[in-house]
C-alpha cells in the first residue's frame, strides 16, 4: 500500500494538496487523531479496494510535538511513506489568514504572527524527515504538478524542481544549485521583446540563438544527468535547481525550459516553478 503524509504549516496548502491526492485516487483523511492512526492504516492495508492512502497530520489537535514527530517517523519507516511538508513565508501565511478571516489555530491571543511562530517551532523536527514544498509563489496548477511528480512519478526517485528567479528580487533561498544566466545577451534591450517572457517563442528563440546559450545548457544538462543518480543514492528526496537572471522573466525562463526538455527526453521528470513570472506574462 502506498502511503503519503501531508503535514506542514496552517495556511500553507495542506487541504489543496489533499484534494490533489484525492483526485489521483488516494483515500484521504484529514486531521485523524494520533491514537487512531495505526489502527486506521492497518485497516486500509487489509482492504483490497484501497491501495493508496493519504493522511493530513498537523498540530491542530494540540498534541505534543514529539508525539506528532514520532507518529510520522514511524509511518515513514514502516510503510516507506512519503512525507510532504507544506510551507510558505510568514507574509504569505498572514495574507492568506486575513483573506479568509480566520484565526490561527495555535494563537491564544488572536495574533496570526504568534501562531505561525509557535507552529514553526513545534514542527521544526518534522521538516528534517520530509520533502519540503514551499507554496509562497505557487499557483494551484504548479502545486498540482509538483505533488504529482513527487508522489506519482516512478521514473526518478528524487523530485527535481527547476525554479527561475530575478536577482533584483532577491536570491532563491531554498535552492540546492544556482546558475546565473546573466552572461547571456539580454532580450530586454530589444524593443520588440522587452515585455515578452521566456514563454513567448520569439523571446525564447532569441535567448537560445545566442552562441553561448546552447553550450551552457548542454553543460548544465550533462552535470545534472551525472549528479541526480548520486543524490538519489544518498537518499535525497528533492533537488531544487535555480536559474537566475536580472528580472526572472526572460533568460532564466528560457534556459530552464530548454534544459528541462533535454532532461525529460532522458526520462528525468522536471517541475518548473517561475518565481517572478506573472500569470499574464507571455
Amino acid at each position: 500500500m502506498e502511503l503519503v503524509i501531508v503535514t506542514g504549516l496552517s495556511g500553507a496548502g495542506k487541504t489543496s494538496t489533499l484534494n490533489i491526492l484525492e483526485d489521483e485516487g488516494f483515500q484521504c483523511v484529514d486531521n485523524l487523531p494520533l491514537p487512531l492512526i495505526n489502527d486506521f492504516v492497518s485497516l486500509m492495508e487489509k482492504t483490497p479496494a484501497v491501495d493508496k492512502v493519504a493522511l493530513a497530520l498537523d498540530q491542530r489537535g494540540r498534541v505534543f510535538s514529539s508525539e506528532l514527530f514520532n507518529a510520522i517517523k514511524n509511518l515513514k519507516n514502516k510503510y516507506d511513506a512519503k512525507v510532504l511538508f507544506l510551507n510558505a513565508s510568514d507574509e504569505t501565511l498572514i495574507k492568506r489568514f486575513k483573506e479568509k478571516r480566520r484565526l490561527h489555530p495555535l494563537s491564544k491571543t488572536g495574533s496570526i504572527t504568534e501562531g505561525i511562530q509557535k507552529e514553526r517551532d513545534l514542527m521544526r523536527d518534522i521538516v528534517e524527515i520530509s520533502i519540503p514544498i514551499d507554496t509562497t509563489n505557487l499557483n494551484l496548477g504548479e502545486l498540482k504538478e509538483m505533488v504529482h511528480n513527487i508522489v506519482m512519478n516512478d521514473k526518478n526517485k528524487i523530485s527535481v524542481i527547476f525554479t527561475t528567479f530575478g536577482f533584483k528580487n532577491g536570491l532563491s533561498l531554498d535552492s540546492d544549485l544556482v546558475f546565473d544566466v546573466r552572461f547571456i545577451k539580454n532580450p530586454y534591450y530589444i524593443p520588440d521583446l522587452r515585455y515578452k517572457s521566456g514563454y513567448n517563442e520569439d523571446c525564447y528563440n532569441y535567448v537560445l540563438s545566442q552562441p553561448e546559450t546552447p553550450i551552457f545548457i548542454e553543460k548544465v544538462s550533462s552535470l545534472l544527468e551525472f549528479l541526480i543518480p548520486y543524490y538519489e543514492r544518498e537518499g535525497k528526496e528533492q533537488l531544487i535547481v535555480s536559474f537566475g537572471c536580472t528580472g526572472g522573466r526572460q533568460r532564466s525562463v528560457s534556459v530552464a525550459r530548454k534544459t528541462a526538455d533535454i532532461l525529460k527526453a532522458k526520462d528525468i521528470m522536471i517541475t518548473i516553478i517561475n518565481r517572478d513570472l506573472g500569470d499574464k506574462d507571455a
